[in-house]
């Protein structure tokens, strides 16, 4: 039997995706979820281990993302 859902963590909140997704898919629904629009500029996202991921990059079911929230610029 094919699945064609997985769970995703994001900022350690579990969402639910279908299979395939992509990382860009996953923030898009994390964002989606929060009742927020996907910002312009985003950022970085990165793995259990601290790696910084590519948008396009695979998923496999219990990946553990990370949002980092981008730094205020000084002026």
């Amino acid at each position: 039997m094919c699945k064609t859902t997985m769970k995703i963590f994001i900022n350690d909140e579990e969402i639910i995706i279908h299979h395939g997704a992509k990382v860009l898919d996953v923030v898009r629904a994390y964002y989606t979820q929060h009742g927020k629009k996907l910002p312009d500029k985003l950022s970085i996202v990165s793995d259990i281990y601290g790696n910084s991921v590519a948008l396009d990059g695979e998923l496999n079911e219990c990946n553990h993302l990370f949002i980092k929230k981008p730094k205020t610029e000084k002026t």
